[in-house]
């Protein structure tokens, strides 16, 4: 063994020349590396050098004693010719192996030791400082999404409240405020750097102008905050919140506004909603009606009298695979309230039948199609005679193709609306009959 050739030619040297030179002994050095989980593929070589790491708590990744002969880095095999042990101490925990994988259970600052025993019952130290830490996670407080009873012509203006976790004794957050009417340009540029935990007043008044004009406008202002950990290339330590919403409340009135915003989902191109809103009363009673032909729709109502309890309806009078939605809400005095989008979604599978029991053969047979939702998708329709695939041509709602049948087929038409609902996996059967041929069906799957 190397070690073994080693010692012999100590001794030989020792039998010539009683003085040994520090530079005929080779250097040994040892260090950690540590590669977190998240970087699994990396060599550890890629993490040498460092002396202090950051890490999310409950991470785990994998030690590494680097072993250097002279400045070389030498194999893990080889290095079994000069060291007796790597001894690890981490939190309260020790170790003896050259590697190891561990996790950090709790947030702090854990020092880990590696010792290394040389055969001349020297010992190496070498310790890398691990910052164990949560991710940081900023919360606004207040005030809170839709809030609608800011007053805008009020000079104390508004006082903004948000609450960050994840902030450690050995960091610096940092918390950028950002404000604006316009939602697209919101993170463009911060307005100013606040309390990452605590208060920040902007002064008004936020109009100026006659008051008159707010009495049934109002207006939107979006914010959010950015917290984070200046010069890191950690990503858990930054975190951006939600964009949060107020408006402005309604002027000299004690009546509010109602917008309710409404989208169908996967709703075809070339169909028109014929939606309704209806505002109920807790007793039922109808207090406000509205029609709507678009999708997306915003409906606004006006001059509805605040009160608790109340229900707002959402349906289409057409499109009934469309579910109708509910939505219970709390109108206050002079409020400008915005609903969250309904989305009605549909459901419900299309339908297709064909046109004719009895044809000739040298006619086309054609299915035509109902969907009372997001309409059927073109693109969807297959036509399969016996597993085979026929052409097909599509006008309307209807799928025109021609079979060929020399006695008697299974005819699947599939199909699915533009929702992804697939409509119901049945059959159809030709049977030849002279020139002609019958349809008959639907049947499910495997019935005779």
């Amino acid at each position: 063994m190397k070690k073994l050739l080693l010692l012999v030619l100590f001794f030989l040297g020792c039998g010539d020349d009683p003085r040994v030179s520090t530079s005929d002994i080779p250097a040994l050095t040892t260090s950690i590396s540590f590669v977190p989980s998240t970087y699994y593929g990396s060599t550890y070589q890629a993490f040498s050098g460092l002396r202090e790491m950051e890490i999310l708590q409950g991470e785990s990744g994998r030690f590494t004693a680097e072993v250097k002969i002279d400045g070389n880095q030498i194999s893990s095999e080889d290095a079994q010719d000069y060291i007796k042990n790597f001894l690890w101490e981490i939190d309260t925990s020790s170790f003896i192996t050259n590697t190891l994988s561990y996790a950090f259970p709790d947030t702090g600052i854990f020092p880990a030791i590696l010792k290394t025993v040389d055969y001349f019952d020297d010992t190496l130290f070498d310790t890398l400082t691990f910052y164990v830490t949560t991710p940081l996670a900023v919360t606004p407080i207040f005030p809170q999404d839709g809030f609608n009873q800011f007053d805008a012509l009020d000079s104390g203006g508004i006082t903004f409240e948000v609450q960050t976790d994840g902030i450690n004794s050995w960091q610096e957050a940092q918390c950028l405020f950002f404000i604006s009417m316009e939602k697209a340009s919101l993170w463009s540029e911060p307005y100013d750097t606040i309390p990452c935990n605590g208060n920040y007043s902007i002064p008004g008044p936020f109009f100026i102008g006659n008051p008159a004009y707010l009495s049934d406008t109002s207006f939107a202002f979006y914010w959010g905050v950015v917290a984070q950990v200046p010069e890191t290339d950690y990503s858990f330590n930054i975190d951006t919140s939600d964009v949060q919403t107020f408006y402005t409340a309604l002027y000299g009135t004690d009546s509010a506004t109602l917008i309710v915003p409404i989208r169908y989902r996967s709703l075809s191109l070339s169909r028109m909603p014929a939606g309704k809103v209806i505002l109920q009363s807790a007793s039922g009673d109808t207090l406000a009606v509205q029609n709507f032909s678009e999708n997306p729709a915003t409906v606004k109502l006006k001059k509805i009298a605040a009160d608790s309890n109340l229900r707002v309806l959402v349906f289409d009078t057409l499109l009934s695979e469309y579910s109708a939605a509910e939505r219970s809400i709390h109108l206050s005095p002079s409020s400008y309230y915005v609903l969250d989008t309904i989305l009605l979604i549909d459901t419900i599978p299309p339908m297709r039948t064909p046109d004719l029991s009895r044809f000739a053969e040298s006619d086309s047979l054609h299915f035509s199609f109902f969907d009372a939702g997001s309409g059927v998708s073109h693109n969807s329709v297959r036509i399969f005679l016996d597993g085979d695939t026929l052409n097909r041509t599509i006008r309307n709602d209807v799928v025109y193709f021609l079979p060929s049948c020399p006695d008697t087929c299974a005819l699947n038409v599939s199909l699915s609306d533009y929702a992804g609902n697939s409509a119901s996996p049945i059959l159809w059967k030709l049977e030849r009959d002279g020139d002609s041929l019958n349809v008959s069906g639907p049947y499910n799957p495997g019935e005779s």
